[in-house]
């Protein structure tokens, strides 16, 4: 796992290592420093003749304001216009919903982030992003959780058009907790994963919650379940931390033993 400013400079040099394929799906592209930095990076990979999809969310969009990703395709500059036309680089723009920040190499690099493309995510936000290794989780994540996985202590969860698996799982795990639950999240307000929150206070589980004292929206509803957890939980069993600055990090860990990270908020 690699945290904050570690991530980026991660990602790459391992764009910079790609042989013959990357795989890129994203949901806010923004065309700032960062934004531009892997666009170059990218046309230094797509020059020596690796092929480059990239999948953008236009929901996305809404986030990127002047900076929006699909505006450099009709732009003057001249890195963009390169970027664009490049015939290694294809590029899919559509409006599938899709929060996913995931990178793929060379069919056995699997890199899962909450991080989007921008300068935001790189040099101010506290977020995580996982390395995984194996073309068992690269076709896992393809063919959208069809392909047979091995069994390891890693397992992938997705929401697809036909599975939703990640509230689900999420849920398991907190209801299979012995002692402890430890979660930090950027957004907080899903009515039924905080009523298991309260349940297992209830039960003598030790809740730890960290939310930004910062966060780019969503504040008053954090803090109104901060105040439902305090109100209807066990108190005694539950510690609120505000962390200082903005948290974008979405990670959930039991009994010290087992953790869920990824991109999907608790709202």
């Amino acid at each position: 796992v690699w945290v904050d400013r570690e991530a980026f400079p991660r990602i790459q040099k391992l764009l910079r290592r790609a042989r013959h394929t990357i795989v890129i799906q994203i949901f806010i592209w923004k065309d700032d420093k960062l934004g531009r930095a892997i666009a170059a990076q990218l046309l230094r990979c797509a020059d020596r003749g690796v092929r480059v999809y990239i999948s953008k969310e236009a929901v996305g969009d809404v986030f990127e304001f002047h900076r929006d990703f699909l505006t450099t395709r009709t732009g003057y500059d001249p890195l963009w216009k390169r970027f664009w036309a490049h015939p290694n680089i294809r590029i899919s723009y559509a409006n599938n919903n899709d929060h996913t920040k995931v990178f793929i190499i060379d069919d056995k690099i699997f890199l899962l982030t909450g991080m989007n493309i921008a300068d935001e995510y790189h040099e101010e936000w506290h977020d995580y992003l996982v390395e995984l290794r194996g073309n068992h989780f690269v076709e896992y994540y393809l063919t959208r959780g069809e392909a047979a996985i091995h069994q390891t202590d890693t397992r992938l969860v997705m929401n697809t058009d036909t599975r939703k698996d990640i509230r689900p799982t999420l849920m398991e795990l907190v209801a299979k907790a012995e002692k402890s639950i430890v979660m930090e999240q950027a957004y907080l307000a899903d009515p039924k994963f905080l009523d298991a929150l309260i349940h297992r206070s209830k039960q003598g589980i030790r809740i730890t919650v960290i939310l930004p004292s910062k966060p780019d929206f969503h504040y008053y509803a954090n803090m109104q379940s901060v105040s439902r957890l305090l109100e209807e939980g066990t108190s005694e069993n539950i510690e609120v931390f505000l962390y200082p600055g903005m948290v974008h990090g979405k990670i959930v860990i039991v009994d010290r033993a087992r953790a869920f990270i990824g991109s999907a908020n608790t709202i």
